[in-house]
């Protein structure tokens, strides 16, 4: 029979090794947490898993706080109750901790008084930006005005925009909710554009404008004014014309020598009317992929009583002053069931026919860009040649119409890729990606709806109907 072994008995020296190990891995283990609670405290990790990556900072936001090379302080009055703060301080918080040259402070109105007194705050959400001096204010804690302010107060890179003035133009400060433009200019200030007025007739374009700008000019240029203008794109001024039907024949004129011809016909399009509206307002479904200024669009343009534009030339045809045609572009056109109407009649009723011979059938061109080198340098970079950018209408960036569809895109974007900010318009183009547009039907799929649902779905529900009485009849 076999015995159970015997266990050794532990030795004294083995009790004091076993007590040391224990107390090792004791400190060992301290240490770890010690370490990783200093990195979790310097460093700001996290993983964002919404689909559209709402709690990340965009490209764009990252270009422009990696960039910063000065201080920035950010001071925002909120109630600290109030959750419509919150996605301020969400971004706030992602920025402070994307660079260290962002110190951002949150102040309870209603706990520090005083402090707002002494910077001049006198609402709720108003957030101060300050850096080398300069300040920028915005109201209502809104997020997305943070990355412009803090682009607008850190560069010191002036982005001069000139607006032509004396034609009976659009005013770009009138906040009137249908005739005013006061969106676009704050769109344009919020990409760190400063906006003026020009007369043409007091001296010219200043040398420091990025881009010239008319909206919707409704009066003759005088040949004095025309001539400043030819000026300015014979050293390589970057123009953006948006001319309403009839409006400046003579500036009308003027363009077609850059081989831009504006005509004096209306853009109709009953299939692509938007629902229950008139024939004058419609989508142009039809954009170029080969500019960013369409490519970046989130959705159609939406147009009302636009005119057909001729690009009239092709690359190498001679211009004025020496340059001749490098490149064109047709970056918008109506669709196939459009025409471009002659009928007088039509701006002023809304009402008008097809006629063979007098109109001419779509798609009609309703944007273009022409650009023009010296035809002694040709190969010149495209921001240092004289380019042109012509819309048939202005009021797709009134305030009206400039939140439909892909309009905003078109307005900011057209004035982008003038002034050369090729970075602005890549930032959107991402954005867009994540973007569901308003949601805008055609006549023609209104109508195609209603067929469906009047119908199709009658027929549908008879034919069920039909079986179950032909089964219970028959069969049962």
């Amino acid at each position: 029979m076999d015995r159970p072994p015997v266990e050794k008995v532990p030795t004294r020296g083995s009790l004091i090794t076993g007590y040391l190990l224990l107390i090792y891995t004791a400190i060992a283990f301290a240490a770890v947490l010690i370490i990783a609670n200093a990195i979790i405290s310097n460093h700001n990790v996290r993983w964002d898993l919404t689909p559209n990556q709402r709690y990340s900072l965009s490209d764009f936001d990252k270009r422009v706080l990696g960039g910063l090379t000065h201080p920035v302080k950010v001071m925002a009055f909120v109630r600290t109750e109030d959750p419509a703060y919150l996605e301020l301080a969400e971004l706030l918080f992602q920025a402070a901790a994307f660079t260290p040259q962002l110190q951002y402070e949150v102040i309870d109105v209603n706990k520090a008084p005083g402090l707002a007194r002494q910077f001049g705050v006198s609402s709720y959400g108003e957030v101060v930006v300050e850096s080398q001096g300069r300040r920028r204010d915005f109201d209502n804690a809104r997020s997305e005005l943070l990355i412009p302010a803090i682009l607008q107060t850190s560069s010191n890179q002036s982005k001069h925009i000139y607006l032509t003035v004396g034609h009976g133009e659009r005013d770009l400060f009138n906040a009137d909710r249908n005739s005013g433009f006061s969106q676009f200019r704050g769109l344009l200030e919020q990409n760190n554009y400063q906006i003026d007025n020009v007369s043409l007739f007091a001296g010219g374009v200043p040398d420091d404008a990025k881009v010239l700008v008319s909206v919707g000019p409704e009066k003759d240029f005088l040949p004095e004014e025309l001539a400043e203008l030819a000026k300015y794109l014979a050293r390589g001024g970057h123009y953006l014309v948006m001319l309403d039907p009839y409006g400046s024949p003579s500036l009308a004129k003027f363009l077609t020598q850059y081989h831009l011809e504006f005509t004096d016909q209306v853009v109709v399009d009953p299939a692509y009317r938007l629902t229950q509206g008139e024939i004058l307002t419609t989508r142009i479904p039809l954009r170029s992929d080969n500019s960013a200024i369409t490519r970046s669009m989130s959705g159609d343009a939406v147009m009302s009583l636009v005119r057909g534009i001729i690009v009239s030339g092709q690359p190498g045809a001679a211009g004025p002053d020496g340059l001749e045609l490098a490149s064109t572009i047709e970056l918008l056109r109506s669709s196939h069931e459009s025409w471009a109407s002659g009928d007088p009649k039509a701006l002023t009723t809304g009402i008008t026919e097809y006629q063979s011979g007098r109109d001419t059938k779509g798609p009609i061109t309703v944007g273009a860009e022409v650009n023009l080198a010296p035809a002694t340098n040709p190969h010149i970079p495209l921001q240092q040649m004289t380019r042109i950018v012509g819309f048939g209408s202005s009021a797709f960036a009134s305030n009206q119409f400039l939140e439909m569809l892909g309009n905003r895109d078109l307005a900011v974007s057209a004035i982008n890729s003038l002034a050369g900010d090729d970075v602005l318009i890549a930032s959107r183009e991402r954005l867009n990606r994540g973007e569901t547009a308003g949601f805008f039907v055609t006549a023609g799929q209104s109508h195609l709806l209603r067929d469906l649902g009047a119908g199709l779905e009658t027929i549908i529900l008879f034919a069920i109907a039909t079986l179950v009485f032909v089964r219970r009849r028959f069969f049962v």
